[in-house]
């Protein structure tokens, strides 16, 4: 029995469902197809790469709430940038923009820093969400960010002078600039 297989005969029964809890959460019959289209081939993915497949209705759930999150997230971040069509043009005068401001501000904080201030201000990440993805604690990420942001409001040469620990590399003002062009936290 192959692996598609093996995966078709555990969802199949729990499609109908799914396709619900979609038309529920975009409240449009093409959006709700095009959510659960992208769920289902983002379990699949995950089924292939994972031996274990438990509890397979609520794992269904879970991956279509969070692609429904994300899109949320994504139009709110392209709504909030003033300048049009951000995340789609890549080599342009945006794209010079925003490098030249991730430059900026990793000479002056550390990888760490940046990478949390970006999740919470700019993808929207909550604290909780955060600190999953960074390996952390929600206090540290709170202290983290407030640090963080104290920072960057400080107006003096003095406040924002480059740290010993906060070293430009370029590798890294590239992921998070291709992050934020692509608008894809993943990339971080």
């Amino acid at each position: 029995m192959s692996v598609t297989s093996i995966y078709e005969s555990l969802v199949e029964p729990h499609l109908d469902d799914l396709r619900k809890y979609c038309f529920f959460l975009t409240k449009s019959k093409w959006d709700g197809e095009d959510l659960c289209q992208e769920a289902i081939l983002k379990s699949m993915v995950y089924f292939r790469n994972k031996e274990a497949y438990q509890d397979v209705k609520p794992f269904l759930i879970r991956v279509a709430r969070n692609l429904w999150i994300d899109g949320c997230r994504s139009l709110q971040r392209q709504r909030r940038l003033p300048l049009k069509g951000l995340a789609s043009c890549w080599y342009d005068a945006n794209y010079a923009e925003v490098r030249s401001l991730i430059e900026w501000v990793g000479e002056r904080l550390p990888a760490r820093n940046i990478e949390m201030l970006l999740l919470s201000d700019y993808f929207g990440y909550t604290m909780q969400e955060i600190a999953e993805t960074m390996h952390s604690t929600v206090p540290a990420v709170k202290s983290v960010l407030f640090r963080t942001r104290s920072m960057l409001r400080e107006q003096d040469a003095e406040s924002l002078r480059r740290t010993d620990g906060a070293k430009v590399i370029p590798l890294d003002v590239e992921s998070w600039s291709k992050a934020i062009m692509r608008d894809l936290p993943p990339c971080l």
